[in-house]
């Protein structure tokens, strides 16, 4: 057993363990320490919100980042809690649901429902949320260390939650799974490989954007819910979203720019939550920001 698989272990054992309330407060700290010395994580972040929000001055910006920062701080810290017992789930009042009905509803109307979500939160909360409750497929791009790709597959696969490559064959599944009437999840805000995609506007900002929702809409006639999750303060758990259906469906354009339109919606709900320290820009006209 390698180092890197020792330590990782040791990892998801001690942050599955800690209550989640000291977590908070240890994100907090890891937050404080990645504001004050240089770091990727803080560079990109920085690059992002400056782009997106180039009105808001550089108080409005750091503070912006110093909320971002935690809450990625947050996303690993996480880890343990969402890919080990998941004992939080049965935790009364940590996770509290809005609107769940409007999925309820579309599901039965037989017609398949896809939900899709930017990185608000921690999604890992919003899967496991949903294969605890429905018959659920996801894309999934395999990471490159091997442990770490067999302790996610592990956890979600214990979730109830079916995972499918993110190839021509995992499409296929994923049409499949939409026309038997069935559900599926896309974190559809990262951006797609050459080809797999089209330039749209985010933040009023060219983007490159997945085709796939759109595409997978006017193939099935599902019907479309977005979906997010929300960080409580105070370390007092998660709220998740569920959205009315929309229509992403009249052209692959107007589907792709009304994507990133909601998720200019729910992003400006809570700013701090998303995840900005992804390089939200390559492979557009604003790649540039990033070799600095």
């Amino acid at each position: 057993m390698s180092l890197y698989v020792l330590f990782y272990t040791f990892f998801l054992k001690a942050t599955e363990n800690i209550p989640y309330k000291a977590l908070y407060f240890i994100g907090k700290i890891f937050a404080f320490c990645m504001y004050w010395i240089p770091n990727k994580h803080k560079r990109v972040s920085l690059e992002n919100l400056s782009t997106v929000f180039p009105s808001r001055s550089v108080k409005e910006l750091n503070c912006l980042l110093k909320e971002s920062l935690f809450h990625s701080s947050m996303n690993l810290l996480e880890s343990g809690m969402v890919w080990g017992s998941k004992k939080y789930i049965k935790k009364k009042d940590f996770i509290d649901v809005k609107n769940f009905e409007y999925i309820e509803r579309s599901l039965s109307e037989e017609k398949g429902v896809l939900l899709f979500t930017p990185h608000l939160g921690n999604i890992e909360i919003l899967i496991n949320y949903l294969g605890s409750q429905l018959d659920i497929t996801i894309p999934y791009t395999r990471p490159k260390n091997k442990y770490l790709d067999k302790v996610v597959t592990h956890s979600r696969n214990r979730a109830g939650v079916k995972m499918v490559n993110t190839d021509s064959g995992g499409i296929r599944k994923i049409l499949s799974a939409l026309k038997d009437k069935k559900l599926v999840a896309v974190a559809s805000d990262q951006v797609p490989k050459k080809g797999a995609g089209g330039f749209s506007r985010f933040f009023n900002k060219e983007i490159y954007s997945m085709t796939l929702l759109p595409k997978l809409q006017d193939k099935t006639g599902c019907k479309v819910h977005l979906m997010y999750c929300e960080r409580k303060s105070k370390g007092k758990g998660f709220i998740i979203h569920f959205k009315e259906s929309i229509n992403l469906a009249t052209d692959t354009q107007a589907g792709i720019d009304k994507m990133n339109n909601e998720f200019e919606k729910c992003i400006m709900e809570i700013p701090g939550q998303y995840a900005w320290e992804y390089k939200k820009f390559k492979r557009s006209n604003l790649e540039s920001i990033y070799k600095s």
